[in-house]
Order: C-alpha cells, then sequence, then structure tokens
C-alpha cells in the first residue's frame, strides 16, 4: 500500500505533467502513452492514479479514432485498434492546479515524474 503523502505527491506530479503537456487548456488532450513515457513510472501505478482523477472530476480519459487522409481528412472507423487514448483536465482539474501552482514556495518547483519504485507497491 501507498502512503498517503506518497500517493499524494504522486498524483501532483501527474497532474503537473498533464497541466504542463496541456499548456493549461482544458480542451487540449495529451496522449496517454506520452504521458505514461514522461512520467517514467510503471503503467499500473498511473492507471491507478488516472482512475482515482477521472472518478473526482480532475481529469478525462477519451478515445480517438485513426485519422486518414484520402484527399481530405477522414475518420476512420474500420479500424477499431487504430484508437488513440487521449488524456486531459477538466475546467476543474485546471483550476485545481492553477491554486496549487500560486500557493507554492518559488523555492521548490513540483516535481515532473512519478517515482518508479512505488509501482511494485500498488
Amino acid at each position: 500500500m501507498i502512503p498517503s503523502e506518497e500517493m499524494d505527491q504522486n498524483r501532483l506530479s501527474f497532474l503537473y505533467e498533464l497541466y504542463k503537456r496541456s499548456e493549461g487548456d482544458p480542451r487540449h488532450g495529451v496522449p496517454y502513452e506520452e504521458l505514461v513515457e514522461a512520467l517514467g513510472a510503471g503503467e499500473p501505478l498511473l492507471k491507478r492514479i488516472q482512475r482515482d482523477l477521472q472518478h473526482e472530476g480532475l481529469v478525462e480519459l477519451t478515445s480517438l479514432p485513426r485519422i486518414t487522409n484520402v484527399g481530405r481528412t477522414v475518420i476512420d472507423h474500420k479500424h477499431r485498434g487504430g484508437r488513440h487514448l487521449t488524456i486531459g483536465m477538466t475546467h476543474q482539474g485546471v483550476r485545481l492546479m492553477e491554486d496549487i501552482l500560486s500557493n507554492l514556495s518559488h523555492t521548490e518547483p513540483p516535481p515532473t515524474s512519478v517515482s518508479p519504485d512505488q509501482n511494485a507497491k500498488v
């Protein structure tokens, strides 16, 4: 089991990285794989954090169909396996992150990676 403050630190890292990559715009989704790679932790831990944050209404996960070009851009509905997961912040998540960032001391920046050794404890 992950101690509460370590989980809070991991959640903050997750939110901060998503906020940074989405440029604080709730309409801007980030490819899920890109976020997993950037945080440098195992996918099971990040999936648990993502689900918790999604349940709280701070993030949302979307599935986008593959887009192809056939003279014009079209959505290819035939290839179900071609979907890409993106994750974005909700308006509530953006407001929370902006509040956190405004209250942080300027001497210690927010963490940018989730502790990978916590993955084994999930």
